[in-house]
C-alpha cells in the first residue's frame, strides 16, 4: 500500500510525516466517518514522543471543525487505547505512535469498536480517501474532551489479572506505558519511565535490552521489556537469557491450548517452535508480518493464540491486540503458580539459529532468476530465508534460518553480497 505499512502509516517527521500528510489524514478521517456512518466522536492517544502534540493538534483543529468530537486519552499504550475503545464502544480510535522506533519517527494506527486494528480493506480504502482532493465539509464544531481518567480502567483490569508479588524489572522503554506501569507494579523495579519527549526507546525497551540484561544478572532478577507504545515484550531471565516471542508463545501454549488447536505465527516464526507445538498436537499457521495479520488469521481459524517473534503477543481470551504488560502479568503468574524456572518452562523447546540482516535500499528491490535459484538451492539443504522490505522502514529485511549457526551466517553474507553487487 502507497501510506499504510505493517503498523499503520509511519515515517519521520516534517519529512514523511508532514502538514501535507496530515491534512490528507484528516481528510480521509472525515469521509471514512460520512460513509460508514459513524457517530462523530474519535477516541485519541499517543505515545511519549516530543512530535505527537503536534500531530494531534493539527488533527484535533480540521475534526473539531468539522462535527467530530475528539475525547483525548492522553499519554498511553496502544493496548490501552485499543481496550478503552472497545470498552467504551468509541467507532474508532486513533494512536499517534511509532511504537519501536526513536523519537524522530511517528505515525498513527487506527482501532475499530472492537478494539482491532483497522483491517487491509479498511486502510484500502482509507488510503483511496487520501488521495481524493480536499472536500470543502459543512462547518459544524465539536467538542474536545479530555478523558484521561479512562485509563485507570484499564489499569483496574491489570491489576486483577496480576496475582504476583515476587520482584523484577519492567523496562518502560521511556514510553507511552510508562506511567500505567508504575501504576500496576508498584513493587517491582520499574526502569527508564521517565520521559521527556526525545527519550523513547534509546537504549531501552525490548529493542535495546542490554541495560535489563546486566540488572538481571546483577541482581538474579527476571525482566520484562516493552516497546514505545507498550504492544511488544521480550524476557530476560536471571542469566541474562533473551526469551524472545517464540519462547513466550511456546511457554503460554501449555496453559491456553489444548489438542487440536491453532497458534498463528507469521514466516518469521522459529522452526524449532513449530517442532515443539506438532509434539503435542498443536498447529502451526503462519500470516504474513504483522500482528493485525495475525490476529485476523487468529479469527479466521479460531485460534486462542498467535504472535510475533518480535514480541507482538495476542493472547485471544484477554484482548484483540498485542499487549506487552498484559503478557508480562500472564507469565509471572504462571511462574508464581508453577514455581518453574524459565529453563523448566521451556523444556522441550529446541531454537533453530536465525541470522537477521537489514540492508538500507533507496529503490523497489526483486529478486532475480539467479537469486530465485540460489535461494531455492540452499532451502532444498535445509535452510528457511525469507527476504522482505520492511513495512516500517526504509530497509530490506533478510532472515535465514538453519539447524547449523555457521551454516547461517555463510549463507546470509553471501546472500548479502550478490543483493550489493
Amino acid at each position: 500500500m502507497k501510506y499504510f505499512g505493517t503498523d499503520g502509516i509511519r515515517g519521520v517527521v516534517d519529512k514523511t510525516i508532514d502538514k501535507k500528510l496530515i491534512k490528507k489524514i484528516c481528510n480521509a478521517i472525515l469521509m471514512f466517518y460520512k460513509k460508514h456512518k459513524l457517530n462523530n466522536v474519535l477516541l485519541v492517544g499517543n505515545d511519549s514522543r516530543i512530535s505527537s502534540d503536534y500531530i494531534l493538534s493539527n488533527i484535533e483543529s480540521s475534526l473539531l471543525n468539522h462535527g467530530i468530537q475528539v475525547d483525548n486519552i492522553g499519554i498511553c499504550s496502544s493496548p490501552c487505547l485499543a481496550y478503552l475503545c472497545k470498552k467504551y464502544k468509541y467507532p474508532l480510535a486513533m494512536m499517534i505512535s511509532a511504537s519501536h522506533n526513536s523519537w524522530e519517527y511517528n505515525g498513527i494506527k487506527f482501532f475499530n469498536s472492537k478494539g482491532e486494528k483497522l483491517s487491509e480493506k479498511y486502510e484500502q480504502e482509507f488510503e483511496s480517501f487520501m488521495d481524493l482532493p480536499a472536500r470543502r465539509h459543512k462547518v459544524k464544531y465539536a467538542l474536545r474532551k479530555n478523558v484521561e481518567n479512562f485509563k485507570y480502567d484499564y489499569i483496574s483490569m491489570l491489576k486483577r489479572l496480576k496475582r504476583f508479588d515476587f520482584p523484577c524489572i519492567i523496562d518502560c522503554a521511556c514510553g507511552g506505558a510508562s506511567e500505567i506501569v508504575k501504576s500496576v507494579f508498584k513493587r517491582q523495579f520499574v526502569i527508564n519511565s521517565n520521559f521527556n519527549g526525545y527519550n523513547i526507546n534509546e537504549n531501552s525497551g525490548c529493542t535495546n535490552i542490554d541495560l535489563l540484561k546486566f540488572m538481571c544478572v546483577k541482581n538474579h532478577l527476571c525482566g520484562f521489556a516493552i516497546d514505545g507504545d507498550g504492544d511488544r515484550l521480550n524476557i530476560v531471565d536471571e542469566k541474562g537469557n533473551i526469551i524472545s516471542g517464540d519462547k513466550i508463545l511456546f511457554i503460554l501454549s501449555k496453559f491456553f491450548q489444548k489438542s487440536n488447536d491453532i497458534l498463528v505465527g507469521t514466516k518469521y516464526t522459529n522452526l524449532g517452535l513449530e517442532n515443539a507445538l506438532n509434539k503435542r498436537n498443536i498447529k502451526l499457521l503462519r500470516a504474513d508480518v504483522g500482528d493485525k495479520k495475525v490476529y485476523h488469521m487468529m479469527k479466521e481459524y479460531s485460534s486462542t493464540l498467535g504472535g510475533e517473534n518480535s514480541g507482538h503477543i495476542i493472547i485471544k481470551h484477554h484482548t484483540s491486540t498485542g499487549d506487552g504488560i498484559l503478557t508480562a502479568i500472564i507469565i509471572c503468574n504462571i511462574i508464581e503458580i508453577t514455581n518453574l524456572t524459565f529453563d523448566e518452562l521451556l523444556s522441550g523447546y529446541h531454537e533453530y539459529h536465525q541470522e537477521f540482516l537489514n540492508l538500507k535500499l533507496d529503490t523497489t528491490f526483486s529478486l532475480n532468476e539467479d537469486m530465485k535459484c540460489l535461494i531455492n538451492k540452499y532451502e532444498t539443504d535445509g535452510a528457511r530465508i525469507v527476504i522482505r522490505p520492511s513495512g516500517t522502514e526504509p530497509v530490506l529485511r533478510i532472515m535465514v534460518e538453519h539447524k547449523d549457526e555457521k551454516s547461517a551466517k555463510n549463507i546470509i553474507n553471501h546472500i548479502k553480497n550478490l543483493i550489493k553487487t
